[in-house]
C-alpha cells in the first residue's frame, strides 16, 4: 500500500514537554486542517479520526491499520501515513 506521510512531532521534543498527551492541530497537504491527539504511555500513538495506532506495535515500523500508519524515523520524528488510493 502506499501512503502520503505527514510529520506529526518529535518523540524527544514531546518528551521535553513533560505531557501524557496532546492535540495537535495541523494542516495536512490535500486533506485540510486536522486534530491529531498524541499520547505517551509504555510506547507512543497517535489518534487521527477515530482510528488509534502505536508506534511499534508488533515491532513493526512502519505499522498500520485501517488505512493508516505511523512510522518513527531515525531522528525520532513521528509520521502519520494515510492510504493513497491507487
Amino acid at each position: 500500500m502506499l501512503y502520503t506521510w505527514f510529520k506529526i512531532f518529535n518523540r524527544i521534543d514531546f518528551n521535553a514537554l513533560g505531557l501524557v498527551s496532546k492535540t495537535y492541530t495541523l494542516n495536512l497537504q490535500g486533506i485540510g486542517q486536522k486534530d491529531v491527539l498524541v499520547t505517551k504511555g509504555i510506547t507512543y500513538g497517535i489518534t487521527y479520526d477515530g482510528v488509534f495506532i502505536s508506534v511499534g506495535l508488533n515491532d513493526l515500523n512502519p505499522f498500520s491499520i485501517d488505512d493508516r500508519a505511523i512510522y518513527v524515523d531515525n531522528n525520532n520524528d513521528v509520521y502519520l501515513g494515510i492510504a493513497v488510493e491507487t
